[in-house]
C-alpha cells in the first residue's frame, strides 16, 4: 500500500483524540483511509525533535499524495503543528509473527539521502544493499522502509527522503540493539554510503492503531 506520514513538531501528546472518535474524525476527511496509526514520542533524556506521527495508509498513490496536501489540522492537538509529510511506498523488509501480539515500541528513523545520488540511486542502495543488513537488527519485531515517490518529490517540499521505522518488545530490546555492534558497524558503516548521516533524526515512539492497515 501507499503510506503518507506526518512528522509533528516538539511538544507535548499531539492528538486531540483517542480511539473510536480518533477514527470517525480521520474517515470524515479521508474517506478511502485504508489504515491510521498515531505514534506518540516517548520520553527521553534528550528532548527529541518530534511529538510523533501519524500514518495514513491508501490503496493509490494520488490519495497518499492528496492527504499531503490536505493535512491533517482536525486530528492535532491545540499548538501542534506537522513539521513535514512524506509519502510514498511502505516496503516491509522484516515483520515478524511476535509483531501482530507484540505491545510494541518503534524507533522513527526520518533522513535524507546523501549528497550527490538521485532519488533512484539512494532508494536501490536503501532496499537492495542496506535492507538485507538491516534484516538483521538485534531483536527487531519489523523494520520498515518508507521510500518518497518521485511525484511528490517534485510536487511538494519534502524535509525528508525516507524514513526508517524498527520496532522491538519494549525499551530494554531497543537500547540492546541500537547499542549492538551490527547496528553501529554493520548499518552505521554501510549507511555512510547512501545517507546524509547529518540529518538523520531519531525518536522512539509508542504506537495507538486507530484502523488496522
Amino acid at each position: 500500500m501507499y503510506k503518507t506520514c506526518f512528522l509533528i513538531n516538539a511538544g507535548e501528546d499531539p492528538f486531540r483524540l483517542k480511539g473510536r472518535d480518533a477514527e470517525d474524525a480521520i474517515r470524515a476527511v479521508f474517506p478511502k483511509i485504508k489504515g491510521y496509526v498515531q505514534a506518540r514520542a516517548l520520553p527521553s533524556a534528550a528532548e527529541p525533535e518530534f511529538s510523533g506521527s501519524a500514518e495514513l495508509w491508501f490503496d493509490d498513490s494520488s490519495a497518499a499524495l492528496g492527504a499531503c496536501v490536505t493535512g491533517i489540522g482536525s486530528m492535532l492537538a491545540q499548538g501542534a503543528g506537522v513539521q513535514s509529510c512524506l509519502c510514498g511506498m511502505e516496503r516491509v523488509v522484516v515483520r515478524t509473527a511476535e509483531y501482530i501480539s507484540a505491545d510494541r515500541v518503534k524507533g522513527v528513523y526520518p533522513f535524507r539521502k546523501k549528497p550527490g545520488m538521485t532519488l533512484e540511486e539512494f532508494q536501490h542502495h536503501w532496499w537492495h544493499t542496506h535492507g538485507p543488513i538491516a534484516a538483521l537488527t538485534q531483536e527487531a519485531l519489523s523494520y520498515v522502509q518508507l521510500h518518497k515517490s518521485s511525484v511528490s518529490n517534485k510536487t511538494l517540499n519534502c524535509v525528508y527522503d525516507g524514513i526508517t521505522e524498527i520496532s522491538w518488545l519494549d525499551m530494554d530490546a531497543a537500547g540492546r540493539a541500537i547499542d549492538s555492534r551490527q547496528m553501529r558497524e554493520d548499518q552505521g558503516s554501510d549507511a555512510a554510503n547512501f545517507v546524509d548521516l547529518a540529518s538523520v533524526s531519531l525518536f522512539m515512539a509508542k504506537e495507538e492503531v486507530v484502523i488496522e492497515p
